[in-house]
């Protein structure tokens, strides 16, 4: 069993859970009614589509930390992992593969609901070079968010026994330090936060996954 095989097979099932579900269709759907609520208010923000993507994306990046973190807690509670450890495959590939999997499908959702925005700007007041620039500059700083919220869910569902428990932490928790070096850029010049926040958000990323391997190989089942 490869690593491809196994990512695949976590692909299908993230791709048919209702969480996937409501992050395909109810993010784009969710950032249409913000931006329709901004129009009826008449609030002028020339940066309205970065940020109902803000929005957007930090409400994705909890629902697949949480899905992230119960759904290892209820593996490791229900011995999945003991079928699986009989067979000639390396452990890490368990953890790499939903991480692929779920950050694939929230890049997809947080895409979609991008291009929905871009659509309805391009009929409403037009979009020009530099607004895709904009967008698209947010877009990879977004990226970059979601990954350490990704990471920080394995994170938890490796740490803690209980699903209550490891939902808790990847909302109030999780989030919270994904959301600290996403704005970290923001508030000290490192330079252009386009160019640090992912550098920062990756490396973090890569950090956090190297110490989840190291805690799920030593756990024993």
């Amino acid at each position: 069993m490869t690593f491809l095989l196994l990512f695949f097979d976590e692909l299908r099932g993230y791709i048919k859970s209702k969480v996937m579900i409501i992050l395909w269709f109810g993010m784009p759907a969710l950032a249409i009614l913000i931006r329709f609520l901004y129009q009826q208010a008449d609030v002028e923000d020339p940066l309205i589509t970065i940020s109902i993507g803000l929005i957007i994306s930090s409400i994705g990046s909890t629902l697949s930390s949480v899905m992230l973190s119960t759904s290892i807690v209820s593996e490791k509670n229900h011995n999945v992992y003991e079928l699986f450890l009989v067979r000639p495959v390396k452990r890490w590939y368990f953890l790499l593969a939903k991480f692929f999997a779920v950050y694939l499908c929230l890049v997809i959702a947080v895409f979609i609901s991008y291009l929905a925005m871009l659509i309805l700007e391009a009929f409403d007041v037009g979009v020009t070079v530099d607004d895709f620039i904009e967008v698209l500059e947010s877009m990879l700083i977004l990226m970059a968010f979601m990954a350490v919220s990704c990471s920080m869910g394995i994170f938890f569902g490796v740490l803690v026994p209980s699903v209550a428990a490891a939902a808790i932490l990847s909302v109030y928790l999780g989030n919270q330090l994904s959301s600290i070096i996403f704005l970290l850029p923001l508030f000290i010049d490192f330079g252009k936060p386009v160019v640090v926040t992912p550098i920062i958000g990756y490396s973090v990323t890569t950090i956090i996954m190297l110490l989840n391997i190291f805690i799920f190989n030593r756990k024993q089942f």
